[in-house]
Order: C-alpha cells, then sequence, then structure tokens
C-alpha cells in the first residue's frame, strides 16, 4: 500500500491531509504453522538460545516461555533504527494466568523478558536443543499461541489508529466532528485499526492505550504486536499483545524496559 492508495471512507475523505501526514512504515508479519529451526523466525516453538546463557525464569523460578523470536536477518529494512541483523526474543509467563503481565508496572520484566542476540552462533551444537523443560506443566499452562508458527515478512505503511493515544490531539477535529454520530465514530475506529501482527507502525488495543499516562508516553515506538489471528492465537477474549520502546532505547539496543501489554474484550 502505498501514500497515494490510502482508502478512506467517504466520510473522512476531507480529513485526508491530516490522516496521510501520520502515515508510518511497517513490517506485516504472515504466519504459517511448521516445525522452524531454532534460527526461524516464528511464533511460539524452540528458541535459539546458547548454552552459555542463563534462561529466562519467573519470580518463583519457572521458566517463561517463548512467544515470538524475530531473526532480523530475514526483514526487509524498512523500518528507521530498528537491527538488521541479530535476533530478538520475547518470552512470557504462561504459568501465570495474566501472562506476565504487572498491571501496576508495565516495564517490569519479572513476568516476561526481551532478550536480543546480537551476535548469531552458528553451531546448533553450542545451542540448547531440549526444551522439554519449558513445557513440562503444559496442561495448566495460559498461552496465546497454540500452534508453532513460522513467520514471514512484508513491507506495508499506515495512518495514525485511532486507538493510539496521539489520536486524541492529532485527530480532535476529526473526533468532534463525529462524536454524535455512532455509526460513523464505528467506521472511523474500523478505518484506523491498526489490527493483525506487526513490527513497527501503529497498535490496535481492545481496552485503552496504557501509554496515555504514567511514565510510557515516550515509549512509541511498537516492537511487536500479536493479535488474535487465526484458529491458534487468541489473547483471552479475542485480544491483542503489544511491546513497545523508546527511540532511543531501541537505537541503543537497550530491552530492557519494553512495555509489554494486552487486553481483551
Amino acid at each position: 500500500m502505498s501514500v497515494k492508495k490510502l482508502e478512506l471512507p467517504e466520510a473522512f475523505e476531507k480529513f485526508r491531509e491530516v490522516i496521510e501526514e501520520t502515515i508510518q512504515p511497517f513490517i506485516n508479519i504472515g504466519t504459517e504453522q511448521r516445525k522452524t529451526s531454532l534460527l526461524e523466525s516464528k511464533f511460539e516453538g524452540d528458541p535459539y538460545f546458547p548454552l552459555t546463557m542463563a534462561y529466562p525464569k519467573n519470580a518463583e523460578g519457572q521458566p517463561l516461555k517463548l512467544l515470538a523470536q524475530i531473526n532480523f536477518a530475514d526483514v526487509p529494512k524498512h523500518v528507521p533504527n530498528f537491527p538488521t541483523e541479530g535476533i530478538l526474543q520475547f518470552y512470557i509467563d504462561a504459568q501465570d494466568d495474566v501472562l506476565g503481565m504487572d498491571f501496576d508496572n508495565g516495564q517490569n520484566q519479572q513476568g516476561f523478558r526481551v532478550i536480543f542476540h546480537e551476535h548469531i552462533v552458528e553451531d546448533e551444537s553450542q545451542l540448547v536443543q531440549d526444551f522439554a523443560f519449558v513445557d513440562a506443566n503444559k496442561d495448566e499452562m495460559y498461552f496465546p499461541v497454540e500452534k508453532e508458527m513460522a513467520l514471514s515478512f512484508e513491507l506495508g505503511y499506515e495512518p495514525l489508529s485511532a486507538n493510539d493515544f496521539r489520536s486524541n490531539v492529532h485527530y480532535a477535529a476529526i473526533f468532534e466532528g463525529i462524536e454524535d454520530n455512532d455509526d460513523v465514530e464505528d467506521e472511523f475506529y474500523e478505518t484506523l485499526d491498526s489490527t493483525g501482527h506487526k513490527i513497527g507502525g501503529y497498535p490496535f488495543f481492545t481496552q485503552e492505550d496504557p501509554r496515555a499516562y504514567g511514565e510510557y508516553t515516550d515509549s512509541l515506538i511498537l516492537l511487536l504486536q500479536v493479535d488474535s489471528v487465526g484458529d491458534h492465537i487468541m489473547w483471552g477474549d479475542v485480544g491483542v499483545g503489544n511491546f513497545f520502546i523508546t527511540e532511543d532505547e531501541l537505537e541503543r539496543r537497550d530491552f530492557s524496559k519494553v512495555l509489554y501489554n494486552w487486553d481483551c474484550h
């Protein structure tokens, strides 16, 4: 999709310039259910993990489970400041019914972990091969991704989503003009919803943007979004999971203060 082909309902055509000036590049993520190698980009499955590293665990010492692995060697060089190589991983607590999210502090990585492997070890004998210890209590797990999936990546462009907290200011005139018409307001949210799996771009929420208040207003970059799409990904009641980072932290490859959020209907 190019800037010129942004499709807008007739009711919002007069706001085209306001909407189009927010357009940003992003990477759309496609999925294919299959077994993956340790180095491949994936949802669920076995991670790339050197034997020399300590595997991430929750506060009770139970292993976290891989939600997503992104090998940037396979990702188009499309979104500013993201790595061009290395493997970025997202782990969450599958033993926890709220999946490792801290409602009081979304940057508290006790229940989740974001790990960046800048230098990749190609020799698989130097990597953990058996991850049976992660799924030892599989019957008691809460986990949004039910099947291992290989990922593919595609370039895209999208405008600021109506869910993003910045829309309250940027789209103020639009909201003011449609607030008395529920049908048009619903159409606006549906047009600018930013759903789907992605890297970069703008987020989708079923509830509210956690960055609208507190200490998260600088976490403007969408590091990863995993949505309830297809038959085997489900966050609660058809929800969505997001990870955010500041531009400075991303440039420095500092993933220690990533903001993790998920919500559902």
